[in-house]
């Protein structure tokens, strides 16, 4: 094994993307750079990154609308494989308070664009957050991410859902 694999296989590049709504998640995205969470990060081998060009997770809020469809697929069909997609918040799960709204897509972005992980929450804590980002580093190292954007994601990939994420974060304090 090179010294490129060994560093693959020990972090992981995580980026965040925002495709609409409120900015909650956004924050709480931001907050994973604060110093509270820093040992953890280091402590499960993530690296934030500015790009998605370069990740291997992408985590993605808001509420996809028919506008950002086009470029949102272009995100992901950029994201060099194996990668995992996360889609983090009620509205990327669910579209949330914005679900009767025309401007949006037909599907929530998590069936949209095939993501492997769910976090619910409005917005989801940050440990729910990272817990999410462990379990995509879980699938990537079993190389069990969806391939192609454009169809289903196969019965046999396994996915994860993290039903309300505050709980759960509420619950490890």
């Amino acid at each position: 094994m090179n010294e490129v694999e060994a560093a693959r296989r020990t972090a992981v590049l995580v980026a965040s993307v925002s495709l609409g709504g409120c900015p909650a998640c956004a924050q709480s995205l931001a907050a994973l750079s604060a110093p509270r969470y820093a040992q953890r990060l280091r402590e499960q081998g993530v690296i934030l990154m500015a790009s998605p060009r370069q990740a291997d997770v992408l985590l993605l809020c808001g509420a996809l609308n028919e506008r950002s469809r086009a470029a949102a697929d272009a995100l992901v069909a950029d994201t060099p494989q194996p990668r995992a997609l996360v889609a983090v918040g009620d509205c990327a799960v669910n579209k949330c308070v914005f679900a009767e709204s025309p401007a949006l897509s037909s599907q929530p972005l998590a069936e949209a664009l095939g993501v492997n992980v769910e976090i619910g929450g409005c917005p989801p804590a940050p440990e729910a957050i990272l817990t999410a980002i462990a379990e995509a580093q879980r699938l990537l190292a079993g190389e069990q991410v969806s391939g192609e954007t454009d169809e289903e994601p196969d019965e046999d990939i396994p996915g994860y859902e993290l039903e309300d994420a505050r709980d759960d974060a509420q619950e490890g304090e």
